[in-house]
C-alpha cells in the first residue's frame, strides 16, 4: 500500500484507473470500427477539430489521423484557431491517460524498479509545469509513459491540464500553420484559391 493512503482511498485511485483505461480501450476500439467517420469529422470546422484531437489525445496506441487533418484545416480555416481547437481537444484525451497513471503505484508496484520510468518521474517531480509543457508541446512519443507517471505521482489534474493544453496548442499552431503556408501555398501555385 502506499504510505499515507487508507484502503478506501487506494481502492479509488485504482477504480479511476481501471474505468480510465477501459474508457481508453473503448475509445480505441470505437477509433478502429469507426474509422469512415473519424475522417470524416473535419467536415465538421472547428468542433471536428477538437473531436478528432480528444480522440488522438486518449487512444496514442491507435493512429488517429489528427496531425494531417489540422496541417489541412490549417490551410481552409483560420490557423490559430484550428491550433486552439487542437491543442483543447489533445488536453482533453490526455486526461483520460492521467487518470490511468493515477492508481498506477497501486497496481504496478514494481514499476519503481523501473529506471526509465524512475527518471520520468524525478523529472516531472523537479521541473512540474514545465516539463510537462515541454513534452507535450514537441512531437514526443514519450509523452504517453510520462502522462502515466504524473498520473502517478498524483499531480494536481488542473496544473497538469493546463500545461498539457498550453503545450498541445502550441503543437497544434505549428502544424497548422505549416500547413496554412505550405499547403496554401501549393494549391495556391497551382491556381486552387483558399
Amino acid at each position: 500500500m502506499e504510505e499515507g493512503q487508507s484502503p478506501p482511498k487506494r481502492r479509488y485511485a485504482i477504480w479511476v484507473s481501471m474505468v480510465s483505461l477501459l474508457i481508453t480501450i473503448a475509445l480505441c476500439v470505437a477509433v478502429v470500427y469507426y474509422w469512415d467517420n473519424v475522417r470524416g469529422v473535419e467536415r465538421w470546422g472547428y468542433l471536428g477539430i477538437v473531436i478528432i484531437n480528444i480522440f488522438a489525445g486518449a487512444t496514442m496506441i491507435v493512429p488517429v489521423p489528427a496531425i494531417p487533418i489540422v496541417f489541412t484545416m490549417g490551410s481552409i480555416l483560420e490557423p490559430w484557431m484550428v491550433g486552439a481547437c487542437a491543442g483543447f481537444g489533445e488536453a482533453i484525451g490526455a486526461i483520460f491517460i492521467y487518470l490511468q497513471g493515477y492508481g498506477g503505484r497501486s497496481l504496478a508496484p514494481g514499476a519503481a524498479g523501473n529506471r526509465y520510468l524512475a527518471r520520468l518521474i524525478s523529472w516531472v517531480e523537479r521541473r512540474g509545469t514545465i516539463a510537462i509543457f515541454t513534452m507535450s508541446s514537441v512531437f514526443d512519443p514519450f509523452f504517453y509513459p510520462v502522462t502515466v507517471a504524473i498520473g502517478m505521482l498524483k499531480f494536481q489534474l488542473w496544473k497538469f491540464f493546463l500545461a498539457t493544453w498550453a503545450g498541445k496548442t502550441v503543437k497544434g499552431m505549428i502544424v497548422s500553420y505549416l500547413g496554412y503556408l505550405g499547403l496554401g501555398s501549393i494549391l495556391r501555385a497551382f491556381g486552387i484559391a483558399v
